[in-house]
C-alpha cells in the first residue's frame, strides 16, 4: 500500500512535470523568435581592442593642389560626362572624390540614373559585339569601365562603346 501510494505520487509529479515543460518550450520558442527579429532591425558595432601594442597608421597627407598650373575651365557637361576615364588619382583622392556629396537641393541639370558595369578581363572583351548591341540605343543610362589584366597591352581595335574606358592598374604582374 505505501509503495502504491509512492508510486501515484511520482505518476503525479511526472504528469506536472512534463506538463509544465511542455508549456516551456512554446513560450521558450515564442521568446527566441521574438529576440532574434528585435536584433536584426538594430545595428551593433563591436569593438574588440586588442590586448598587444598597436601602432597607429600613419595620418593622411593632405592633397596639394598645384595653383600654378594653367586648368582650362570645364563646363558642367565635360563634368557630368567626361569622355576620359583614365586617370593619375591616387586611392586616397579617388576615395575623397568619391565621397563628396550635393550640398544643394535642385540640380542644375536633369539627373537620369545610371547603370555601372564593370568589365574585368584578362584580355580584350569577350563577346565585344555583342555588348556592343546590348548598349545601343540607351547613351546615357550606363557608364563603361573595363579593368584589365597590367601586363595585357590592348594593342587591337576596340569596339566604340569600349574605347576610352580602360581603367589602369597599379599592380604590376611579374
Amino acid at each position: 500500500m505505501k509503495n502504491s501510494n509512492n508510486q501515484q505520487s511520482l505518476n503525479s509529479i511526472s504528469r506536472h512535470f512534463s506538463s509544465n515543460n511542455l508549456q516551456l518550450i512554446p513560450f521558450g520558442v515564442t521568446i527566441g523568435i521574438i529576440i532574434s527579429f528585435y536584433l536584426k532591425t538594430f545595428n551593433f558595432n563591436l569593438q574588440f581592442t586588442q590586448l598587444s601594442s598597436h601602432i597607429p597608421s600613419p595620418p593622411l597627407q593632405p592633397v596639394v593642389y598645384n595653383s600654378s598650373l594653367n586648368h582650362s575651365h570645364i563646363g558642367l557637361k565635360k563634368f557630368i560626362e567626361p569622355s576620359h576615364v583614365v586617370h593619375d588619382l591616387s586611392d586616397d583622392e579617388l576615395l575623397w572624390r568619391a565621397s563628396l556629396s550635393p550640398k544643394i537641393d535642385e540640380y542644375p541639370f536633369d539627373r537620369v540614373p545610371k547603370v555601372a558595369f564593370l568589365f574585368l578581363v584578362r584580355g580584350p572583351v569577350t563577346l565585344a559585339p555583342l555588348w556592343e548591341k546590348f548598349f545601343k540605343g540607351h547613351n546615357g543610362y550606363y557608364s563603361i569601365y573595363v579593368h584589365s589584366n597590367p601586363s595585357y597591352n590592348g594593342s587591337e581595335v576596340e569596339s566604340p562603346v569600349f574605347h576610352g574606358r580602360r581603367i589602369p592598374s597599379k599592380i604590376k604582374s611579374d
